[in-house]
């Protein structure tokens, strides 16, 4: 039996091969290309897409604003670390995944070195993959 998710924006999605239909994402990324890249992939993948936003600033201020199923997150955005607000956004129960130019877990702060994260440049296949084990399981509100 196939079953279908109906998004906010009522467009019917199959969810057998688009398990993220539906998903809204919160995406923070200050590089414009790998933002409207991510964006493109974000939004193949069935997501509906918040951003993409460029400060730490903006990302605090949506994720509490907004109602999201998660948030895509480069490390650095203008000169100031991600790390600063992951406390906040976890505390809103936002499902976290981080991306970074560094693959060297030990540059992170101590207490985010076992988030879900994925490396740039990106495999589209593994940034699915991870997309789809954190955002796509049911979501409690």
């Amino acid at each position: 039996m196939l079953t279908t998710n109906l998004p906010r924006n009522g467009v019917v999605h199959d969810t057998v091969e688009k398990p993220l239909a539906g998903r809204r994402i919160l995406l923070a990324e200050d590089e414009g290309l790998i933002a409207l890249e991510l964006e493109r992939i974000l939004e193949e993948f069935g997501c509906e897409v918040v951003g993409p936003l460029a400060s730490v600033d903006e990302v605090l201020e949506n994720a509490q604003r907004g109602n999201f199923d998660g948030a895509l997150l480069d490390v650095n955005l203008r000169g100031r670390q991600i790390f600063e607000i992951l406390p906040a956004l976890q505390k809103l129960g936002l499902r976290l995944i981080i991306t970074s130019g560094y693959d060297d877990v030990t540059l992170f702060p101590a207490p985010f070195r076992t988030m879900p994260r994925v490396a740039k440049p990106f495999d589209e296949r593994e940034l699915r993959r991870i997309c789809e084990r954190v955002f796509a399981s049911p979501v409690m509100r």
